[in-house]
């Protein structure tokens, strides 16, 4: 599981705090904070707690990305965002003062994996879901770690020596767009790209 049991979690633009009582409501944590930056949003998250009973246990924060998390923070969440925003909480915040991160970036995952490994933090663990769409969730913490290699920032270390079903899913159906494209553009780059997945596939 990739959020541990009874770790004090904050949820950075927590949307509506869904995520903030699914784990709550689930007994995966006893307490969760979900933040959000602007009124309006924070409203929502104040009147989703209300609905689902949650006082005290899941608790708005009005805060710029983790500016106002508490001590008792051990696990920090960031999923929905592109990758520069993600960057920019991070780079905005003390990555030491935590157990791990949880993020999802909706863009550039290859570029947020080239960042932690250019700040030589540890990717623990990796998951591919798929909800219409494939997304990719990296658990990652400051513990330090070599530099990834160029394959690893591309696809994941975790993902490519776990090679489970969705991620080989995942892995398919970049490959069949690549094709698709090629057959309009004919470019080297392609077909590199093309020749890269299938080694990952069928070596």
């Amino acid at each position: 599981m990739l959020v541990e049991k009874n770790k004090v979690v904050f949820d950075v633009g927590s949307d509506h705090a869904l995520l903030p009582c699914f784990l709550v409501e689930n007994k995966i944590s006893d307490k969760v904070y979900a933040g959000e930056i602007a009124k309006g949003p924070l409203e929502k998250v104040k009147e989703t707690v209300e609905k689902h009973h949650l006082e005290g246990k899941v608790i708005p924060v009005f805060s710029d990305g983790l500016a106002k998390a508490e001590d008792d923070v051990d696990i920090v969440i960031i999923a929905g965002m592109g990758y520069h925003t993600i960057k920019h909480i991070i780079d905005s915040c003390e990555v030491e003062r935590y157990q791990y991160f949880l993020v999802q970036s909706n863009t550039d995952v290859d570029l947020l994996r080239k960042y932690l490994s250019d700040h030589m933090y540890t990717i623990e663990d990796e998951r591919v879901v798929f909800d219409g769409f494939y997304y990719q969730i990296i658990r990652f913490s400051a513990d330090l770690h070599d530099p990834y290699t160029d394959l690893e920032i591309k696809y994941g270390p975790i993902l490519l020596r776990r090679r489970d079903e969705v991620f080989l899913a995942y892995l398919n159906d970049l490959l069949n767009r690549y094709k698709e494209i090629n057959q309009k553009a004919h470019k080297e780059e392609y077909e590199e790209k093309i020749r890269e997945i299938e080694r990952i596939l069928y070596n």
